[in-house]
């Protein structure tokens, strides 16, 4: 999404153990909070916010996590405190470029669904 050309787009980072993976329920390690826009059946623009959070445990595998999760964790898989530094910054730019614009996957939501009316979640 491109911020409107009026506002400029802000970020909002959070590092803290006080929100947990909506997929596994552990402390995420990282959450950021972005502007993000769709268009309604109308046509019409809907302006909003969109939030991804980076799990220790379930974006290990993700190509796109691994350079943050690297300055986040220590060898043994214990969340480590980053520089906040412009380096730091642009893992988390570099991370969002990729990952603020992916959608469900469709037979997931489909398979999730299907547990949840047979009463299995």
């Amino acid at each position: 999404m491109t911020p409107a050309p009026d506002r400029p787009e802000t970020i909002e980072v959070r590092i803290s153990e006080t929100s947990v993976c909506p997929r596994c329920a552990i402390p995420v390690l990282l959450s950021a909070r972005y502007p993000h826009a769709w268009s309604n059946r109308a046509g019409e623009r809907v302006d909003g916010h969109k939030e991804t959070a980076l799990c220790g445990s379930c974006d290990m595998s993700d190509p796109a996590a691994r350079p943050l999760l690297a300055a986040l964790l220590c060898a043994d898989g214990r969340p480590v405190a980053p520089r906040l530094d412009e380096a730091f910054a642009g893992l988390v730019l570099d991370w969002l470029a990729i990952v603020r614009d992916r959608t469900p996957n469709r037979a997931d939501l489909d398979a999730e669904e299907a547990r949840w009316r047979a009463g299995d979640l």
